[in-house]
């Protein structure tokens, strides 16, 4: 089985989850302040390198999960199992609080870089000292390694909460002859290797 995605695709304007051939990512959160094409961003979910034992690759489980599907079962019966949208729940959940997140680190990392002005706050400034001031001031805006700080202190939090829904699911249950199987009803738990594949990426 090829490589494939379960993403839930995040901005401050639009939040989305979808299955796709790969590569395998998930929930992305984008940050503006930079002059560059490409648009800095963190993905969270399950990535292409995340498989089963048998090489089956976990984002195809998560999004059986995610969405539902029907699957063969033992003497050809067919087996339904049904949605669990637990990234679409985490993002609805949790997207105002990685956008406040995002720009509170974002803050923290700029102010780190640009640290205090020369002579202090109230020390009266030359033309060229301000100019100066000014210049430096716009490359930390436009420099990407506040960004991909901000975005990585995010992808930290947006891992957590996903994990945290995997290990909540408790509906719809697990039917009679899984639980059978398994011993407990938790739907996404089973061996951990879902909560565990869990990871995050930042594009910057």
């Amino acid at each position: 089985m090829s490589a494939s995605t379960t993403a839930a695709s995040f901005s401050p304007a639009k939040a989305t989850a979808t299955h796709q051939p790969e590569p395998a990512s998930a929930p992305s959160l984008t940050s503006s302040g930079t002059s560059s094409t490409q648009i800095p961003s963190v993905k969270a979910g399950f990535f292409k390198t995340a498989t089963e034992a048998d090489g089956t690759p976990v984002a195809s489980i998560a999004a059986v999960q995610e969405f539902g599907a029907v699957v063969q079962g033992r003497g050809g019966h067919p087996i339904v199992i049904p949605p669990r949208p637990f990234l679409r729940q985490t993002i609805t959940r949790c997207r105002n609080t990685w956008v406040r997140q995002l720009a509170d680190a974002h803050r923290v990392s700029l102010r780190t870089r640009a640290g205090t002005p020369s002579g202090g706050a109230g020390a009266t400034q030359s033309s060229s000292e301000s100019l100066q001031n000014f210049e430096t001031l716009l490359k930390i805006l436009t420099a990407r390694a506040p960004i991909s700080q901000a975005l990585t202190a995010v992808g930290h939090s947006m891992q957590a909460d996903i994990t945290d829904t995997i290990r909540q699911t408790h509906t719809p249950p697990n039917a009679t002859s899984t639980v059978r199987h398994k011993g407990f009803d938790n739907p996404l738990v089973e061996t951990g290797t879902l909560q565990n594949s869990v990871s995050f990426q930042v594009d910057a």
